[in-house]
């Protein structure tokens, strides 16, 4: 029986054991075999932190608040932050709530993901730290804002809404059934409407692409309607004048119609034929700005005058230019022109083809000589 009950209550105080291990690692978290990292935390108050308050980062538990202190200006939290755990040290420290009952705990929040990473004996400083607004301000802030509301105003506000609103239920209802019913459609199209929005974005995107060319068009637009003001009374005139000849055109369709339709068919013809030679009339129209002044040349007083010489003999080019049959007088002759042809008949006559000795280059003009100086003088250049 000795035995026995020793084994039993060696039993029992094994199980007390298990038990107090389970409670003191899962429920309490105390771990005997962490090494935490002490973090300390310089902030402006406490927030209601307690000893043993919940840490965290991001929302996950990492540790517990060990020891509060003051210093100067402020409070000291000391935290232990499970072995392990990489907490960026470009982070955000701030207090906050569980719930509004309270239930304060303290939360690491990084700005980066990357390191260097917090260690034993880091200092968070005050100004990276957040904590909430105390109860004792709340409750101050809406006892202000309390005295600055007059009753008899907030009364009268209160009267004129339920004057508004007497009566209006069946309306309310009304309106509230009719978002109701809109809403229900909407969901049942929710696609499409998605799929619209999708498309609208793309069109808004092109038309943002295309906002040069819009912006162009505009001031193009604004040209055009400049023009169209401008030209407003020959568009009127053209308006008012369009009822006589669409008439007169109607008239001619009407009367001669198999003689327009043979028409047109011999002008489609033409322009076929027209289109086929194209390169030919291209060569041919420039030649026309030449005949125009050469027609105007020979033709004087309705007349075509033309002057022929059918006596074949020599001639000498002294290379004046031509002066036109029409144009009478006689202009002096120029003092600088010589013969430029040799030729045994051409008899050449002038000082320039006098005979000299060797070394005499005098037969030509005088250095700086104006070959169209007449003998009248240089200042008499012209052809008449």
């Amino acid at each position: 029986m000795k035995t026995r009950s020793l084994v039993t209550m060696l039993a029992m105080l094994v199980l007390l054991a298990v038990g107090l291990s389970y409670i003191l690692i899962a429920v309490v978290q105390i771990d005997p075999f962490n090494r935490p990292m002490r973090i300390t935390v310089n902030a402006a108050r406490s927030g209601g932190l307690l000893d043993h308050s919940q840490v965290s980062y991001r929302g996950f538990p990492v540790g517990r608040v060990s020891a509060i202190g003051l210093r100067p200006g402020g409070v000291e939290i000391t935290v232990n932050v499970d072995e392990g755990t990489r907490i960026p040290e470009d982070t955000d420290v701030a207090i906050a709530d569980l719930s509004a009952a309270g239930e304060q705990y303290l939360d690491f929040r990084p700005r980066s993901d990357h390191g260097p990473y917090l260690a034993d004996g880091a200092v968070i400083d005050q100004r990276d730290t957040r904590t909430p607004v105390p109860f004792s301000q709340v409750i101050s802030n809406v006892s202000t804002l309390a005295l600055q509301v007059e009753p008899a105003k907030v009364t009268v506000v209160i009267d004129e809404l339920s004057r508004a609103f007497n009566g209006t239920a069946p309306d309310i209802q009304r309106v509230l059934d009719g978002g109701d019913f809109l809403l229900a459609g909407l969901e049942s199209v929710l696609p499409q409407t998605v799929n619209s929005l999708h498309n609208g974005r793309i069109v808004l995107g092109t038309v943002s692409d295309l906002r040069g060319d819009l912006v162009q068009f505009s001031h193009d637009g604004r040209d055009l309607t400049a023009t169209l003001k401008d030209a407003d009374p020959k568009i009127r005139d053209l308006l008012n004048d369009a009822p006589d000849t669409l008439k007169l055109l109607d008239d001619v369709v009407e009367k001669g119609g198999p003689s327009v339709g043979a028409l047109l068919g011999d002008l489609g013809t033409t322009g076929h034929v027209v289109a086929m030679r194209l390169p030919a009339i291209s060569q041919f129209l420039p030649g026309l700005v030449k005949f125009g002044p050469l027609v105007a040349a020979i033709v004087k007083d309705g007349k075509i005058q033309v002057l022929g010489d059918v006596y074949p003999r020599t001639s000498c080019d002294y290379g004046t230019p031509r002066r036109p049959p029409t144009i009478g007088g006689s202009p002096e002759p120029r003092i600088y022109r010589y013969c430029n042809q040799t030729g045994p008949r051409l008899q050449q006559r002038g000082s320039a083809n006098v005979p000299r000795p060797d070394g005499d280059h005098t037969a030509g003009p005088p250095p700086g000589a104006n070959p169209e100086q007449r003998a009248r003088g240089p200042e008499d250049s012209g052809d008449n």
